[in-house]
């Protein structure tokens, strides 16, 4: 094996590298990139919406009601009993807005109350 001295041509090869290379990208960024490549972005965005529902409702709305999937824009919400259903359904336009202005895009457009029994 070739001795090799400090400064030797390892490092000036791993700066030919990395003058070829170009700047680092962020992370971030690449990440979102690979993402809408592989059409992934959208279901992404619906997740988040589950993610959000807490802060947008509120803990107490939270602890009664549960975010099951977003299908084509709607958001299927459990519910405990027809009274809660009846309750959302009156604050329905407020949490969607809520919600999509949390993700800072329209992902939701209307939220599907299902009963805690009528869940398929």
């Amino acid at each position: 094996m070739p001795d090799r001295k400090p400064g030797s041509s390892r490092s000036t090869s791993r700066n030919e590298t990395e003058r070829t290379l170009g700047p680092p990208t962020l992370l971030n960024g690449l990440l979102e990139a690979v993402v809408a490549d592989l059409g992934v972005d959208q279901k992404l965005a619906e997740c988040r919406a589950r993610m959000v529902w807490e802060e947008a409702v509120g803990p107490a709305l939270a602890e009664h009601t549960r975010p099951l999937r977003v299908r084509r824009g709607h958001l299927e919400v459990a519910v405990p009993s027809g009274i809660w259903r009846t309750q959302l359904s009156f604050m329905q336009l407020d949490i969607v807005a809520r919600i999509n202005e949390l993700l800072g895009a329209e992902v939701v457009k209307d939220l599907k109350l299902l009963n805690e029994t009528e869940r398929s």
